[in-house]
């Protein structure tokens, strides 16, 4: 049975675009799709017209060019993507379509997504012998693993042995990891889908080595952040693994449908998951057949309001921004919803600190977060909420263990969304330069300069970090001001709250001596005292859903009923995973110890190990 109806002769956009990625095979494939790829219209939008959270449809709509600006285009480059480039705001259930009369396309396996998750998937899922064809909105491979870094000290792989190391003790054990990991999930999570991350984690490492990954040291095995690592290791190197795996999927037969997102399941009178509607070319409407199964790895919902809204409302209230600017749409878990999925996870959600609020100001909610105003914000700066209390800094300085500075992040996440009014506030004055050396944060919070590797992937404008710095005094995000009483009316302060912080702030460091909870070292004690002043309104910066599908461990996705819904598996993000509910700080295995895009690639690696086994063994 062949994968795909269309003869040889009949050669699509999409089809020009598979066959271009394949001649350079793991090579950066982004290069030779430069500006041949439109900005994907909202799901059945007329064309030339893009969805907006707050009006769909919106004519006015417009998405700022990559030359410009710093997030993910389908050219490789950074861009920033406007609100408007993305669905409409909904959390209502897509309702499964019905069998019909005849398929467009025939496979056995069809994976939703092409990001790390969905290529790991198809190539585990094709490598198994299944005919497999994965679908994907954007233009291009990789989704946000390219926007993300990965960490995974679990232990149990090839190198991790080779150095005698594992966590939370060599030689390595997956029950005492589960059983550790159980432990601080309060007990509130699956303790099989524990230990089944836990069990495979070291061989989805070392089954993507034999695919052609090449893994660098600081990368993964042993997690200990090298001096320079802001970007080189943490984003742009994970280029390097989801080519090699898309290339990887291609000599193993995988056929990419891209620019067709994914609109609705199929199910049949059974109630089995039989195939996929997708909107091929942003088009026409395209039933795929997946005898077997359909795996859902198409993200969460990060940019879905509504859905943080009904789901995760700690995020919806304390995220500042996120920076899943590749999609994290929701739309996989809302067609999971449409075929009486059950949701795990309620209220949780992953951060990092210093998100900034660019919409409160009339800007963007979805931004790359790497960029010079995010970066500075995430300094050890004078902190305080809307009455004038000082917050704690969490450093991220690497001494002898990594996984501290880790958890620092989602640490300082928390502290800065809890507050009262969910936001919190930095400030300091015209000397801030002077400080920063000082301040020698490591582990994503190195400030972006043109020395860092690989820095010519990221857009010239953006590799000065006080190009990132000027625009947010530009928008007025990061507010310039003469007088401290200026500031303090402009960031929204009550009268006196502002002035009388920095008062007691600037004594304390007159003293040289913190006197505060959480002391400051005494080399970041620095007074706010020369003009102009600076302040800027921060929160988390949402980087994973943990609510979503329910599954179970061998990442069959779970009905209302209890029971497995025929023929549909999902991975991360799309599916809640084994976090526990009302965490909103992220997570212990599901992000420090097994960081986000390592766990959608040993999700979609298990996706595809078990569909394949699962429904060869009841056909």
């Amino acid at each position: 049975m062949s994968a795909s109806k269309h003869g040889a002769g009949n050669l699509s956009r999409r089809d020009f675009l598979t066959t271009a990625a394949a001649v350079v095979g793991g090579t950066a494939a982004a290069g030779v799709m430069a500006g041949a790829v439109p900005v994907p219209v909202a799901y059945g939008m007329e064309e030339g017209v893009i969805g907006d959270w707050s009006a769909d449809g919106s004519r006015d709509a417009s998405v700022p060019a990559s030359s410009q600006t710093n997030a993910s285009g389908a050219d490789g480059t950074y861009r920033e993507h406007n609100g408007a480039a993305f669905p409409a705001d909904d959390a209502t259930p897509i309702p499964p379509r019905a069998v019909p009369a005849a398929w467009d396309y025939e496979c056995e396996i069809c994976v939703v997504g092409a990001g790390g998750g969905g290529l790991n998937a198809a190539a585990r899922a094709a490598e198994l012998g299944a005919q497999t064809i994965c679908v994907e909105a954007m233009g291009l491979h990789g989704g946000n693993a390219q926007e993300a870094g990965m960490c995974a000290i679990l232990g149990g792989s090839k190198l991790q042995e080779s150095k005698r190391f594992a966590f939370p003790s060599y030689p390595f054990d997956a029950r005492a990891l589960a059983d550790w990991a159980i432990d601080e999930y309060h007990y509130a999570a699956d303790p099989h889908l524990i230990y089944r991350i836990a069990e495979a984690g070291g061989a989805c490492i070392d089954w993507m080595g034999d695919c052609g990954v090449r893994w660098r040291l600081g990368e993964v095995p042993v997690y200990v952040a090298p001096k320079n690592s802001t970007l080189d290791h943490h984003v742009l190197k994970m280029k390097d693994a989801t080519d090699a795996m898309f290339s990887f999927g291609q000599k193993h037969g995988v056929e990419y449908h891209f620019q067709s997102p994914a609109e609705a399941l199929v199910q049949d009178g059974d109630g089995r998951i039989v195939g996929v509607v997708c909107r091929e070319d942003y088009k026409r409407e395209v039933y795929i057949h997946a005898t077997q199964a359909v795996i859902l790895t198409a993200g969460g919902f990060c940019n879905n309001k509504a859905l943080l809204k009904e789901y995760i409302p700690t995020a919806a209230m304390g995220c500042a921004s996120s920076y899943l600017t590749a999609g994290e749409t929701g739309e996989c878990f809302r067609m999971g919803l449409g075929v009486d999925a059950d949701v795990s996870g309620f209220n949780s959600s992953a951060s990092f600190d210093g998100g900034v609020d660019w919409e409160a100001e009339g800007g963007q909610w979805a931004r790359f977060l790497y960029d010079g105003m995010t970066q500075l914000s995430r300094q050890p700066w004078f902190t305080i909420d809307r009455c004038g209390n000082r917050l704690r800094y969490m450093d991220s300085r690497v001494h002898e263990d990594g996984a501290n500075a880790i958890y620092a992040l989602g640490d300082l996440a928390t502290i800065q969304m809890t507050p009262p009014g969910h936001r919190s506030y930095i400030v300091f004055d015209a000397n801030y330069e002077d400080h920063l050396a000082g301040f020698a944060q490591e582990h994503c919070r190195k400030l972006i300069t043109p020395d860092l590797e690989q820095i010519e992937k990221v857009p010239e404008h953006y590799r000065d970090w006080h190009h990132g710095v000027q625009d947010a005094i530009d928008a007025d995000v990061l507010k310039k001001r003469d007088t401290l009483e200026e500031l303090e009316r402009d960031l929204g302060f009550a009268e006196g709250v502002l002035v009388e912080a920095v008062n007691r702030w600037n004594e304390t460091c007159e003293r040289g001596e913190d006197d505060y909870m959480y002391p400051m070292p005494a080399e970041w004690l620095h007074a706010i005292s020369t003009p102009p002043f600076y302040g800027c309104r921060i929160g988390g910066n949402l980087y994973g859903t943990k609510a979503g599908l329910l599954i179970n461990d061998e990442m069959q996705v779970i009905s209302t009923s209890g029971k497995a819904i025929p023929g549909l598996y999902a991975g991360w993000h799309t599916a809640g995973g084994a976090c526990g509910e009302n965490s909103y700080i992220g997570d212990p295995i599901l992000g420090s110890l097994l960081g986000d895009v390592s766990l959608a690639f040993c999700g979609g690696y298990l996706c595809g190990t078990y569909a394949v086994q699962n429904e060869r063994e009841n056909a």
